[in-house]
């Protein structure tokens, strides 16, 4: 593929976002949301998860009749199979979290901002998001949430989804563990990029692998720690994907058209497979399943990203899908409680039927949420520019005084 090509599908180098990076992530909370409603409605109800040995037992609970109803039953089975694999998508989350924050940083060169004032740009993105939908899940009719509202609301509410791990991590809104993950890795960033900086990135990729898969085995195999640490609760354990976002981020920064060349190629896009099927293979109860999901994550990214790319070339469809991207952490946040409602609502309901009004509620949901974080950003942004002119009126006052 050629440069100019390459230049194109990047933004032309120049731009400050990637459309088709956005894409990625606008698959992956597309598809976590999916995953959910069809968790609500079909375990114990289809095979789960259905794999290559258990599709002859969902085919053979289908409609016995045409052809045609066959190819349909087995077409909703197929995709059904895909959704299952939604929690997959969150190591690609995890994966662009890394990548996020290491491409801006890098781009800027010398002009880094000081680490304060970039805690203070993260947590003003982060939390305001959070603390309203919060408190839309106190008032909000047709939701499923889990746990009472007690003192772990409060905890929640500032940020604790860890301590302790086994009241809080799944606490009111199961997929809030991840926020808990972000915190960790934001307080820890700025000693992960340094080490990245000066190590190198190759380097410290594979440092992080063998960090990752050594915390996850002394946490399981030795101190038997409560499994929700090396889900998340201990963000070492998840410090391959993001050390994995933090490297391409470099890459892309510093050698875009050598880095675009290679991420873009069908060459990469193989081994994106085939990494994702070792990844599999290695979900296996030993020593293997410790580097399960980081091979799992950065396969499956490398398919996505071809997948966000081809999407691009279709007129408006990338577009959407991109600013689903740019606004999926408030989708994430909002869409749990909802599509489990509706899931567990429409169990009566055939698989086809469901997928239908799953991929419309969710629809509806990433709408809303889009709306809920542009007007919660726009909000903290006015109330920023506000405090900042009210300080430098108060400077300039005790200056003239």
């Amino acid at each position: 593929m050629r440069v100019k090509k390459m230049q194109d599908a990047g933004g032309k180098f120049r731009g400050a976002r990637f459309q088709w990076m956005d894409g990625v992530k606008g698959f992956a909370v597309l598809w976590i949301a999916l995953y959910h409603c069809l968790m609500a409605y079909g375990y114990g109800k289809i095979p789960w998860p259905i794999t290559l040995g258990s599709f002859g037992e969902f085919l053979a609970s289908g409609p016995q009749g045409s052809t045609l109803a066959k190819l349909l039953h087995a077409a909703e089975g197929i995709l059904a199979a895909i959704i299952q694999r939604g929690p997959q998508a969150v190591g690609v989350f995890i994966l662009f979290s890394g990548f996020g924050l290491t491409f801006s940083l890098v781009k800027r060169g010398s002009s880094k901002p000081p680490w304060t004032t970039w805690y203070n740009r993260r947590l003003t993105r982060l939390f305001p998001v959070y603390w309203v939908a919060h408190l839309i899940f106190l008032v909000s009719p047709f939701t499923v949430i889990h746990g009472n509202i007690d003192y772990r609301f409060l905890l929640s509410f500032l940020g604790d989804r860890v301590l302790p791990i086994d009241k809080l991590f799944f606490y009111l809104v199961p997929a809030w563990w991840y926020m808990g993950l972000l915190i960790e890795l934001y307080i820890f960033y700025p000693l992960l990029f340094t080490l990245m900086e000066r190590m190198g990135w190759l380097k410290y990729l594979l440092l992080c692998i063998v960090l990752s898969t050594a915390s996850r085995f002394i946490l399981n195999d030795i101190l038997k720690a409560n499994g929700y640490y090396e889900m998340g609760g201990f963000f070492v354990c998840r410090l391959w994907e993001f050390a994995a976002g933090m490297a391409l981020g470099k890459l892309l920064a510093e050698k875009p058209e050598w880095t675009l060349q290679r991420l873009l190629s069908w060459q990469w896009l193989v081994a994106g497979i085939i990494i994702y099927l070792l990844g599999g293979y290695c979900n296996r109860p030993d020593f293997l399943y410790f580097f399960s999901d980081g091979l799992i994550t950065m396969g499956l990214a490398a398919m996505l990203i071809h997948l966000a790319y081809l999407f691009e070339r279709i007129p408006g469809l990338g577009k959407a899908l991109a600013k689903t991207g740019v606004y999926s952490y408030s989708i994430y946040l909002m869409h749990q409680p909802y599509v489990i409602y509706v899931g567990r609502m429409i169990r009566y309901a055939s698989l086809g039927v469901f997928l239908a009004i799953a991929c419309a509620l969710t629809l509806f949901i990433a709408l809303g949420s889009i709306a809920m974080e542009y007007g919660v950003n726009r909000a903290v942004d006015r109330i920023s520019t506000w405090l900042r002119r009210e300080d430098k009126n108060g400077l300039c006052l005790s200056k003239k005084s």
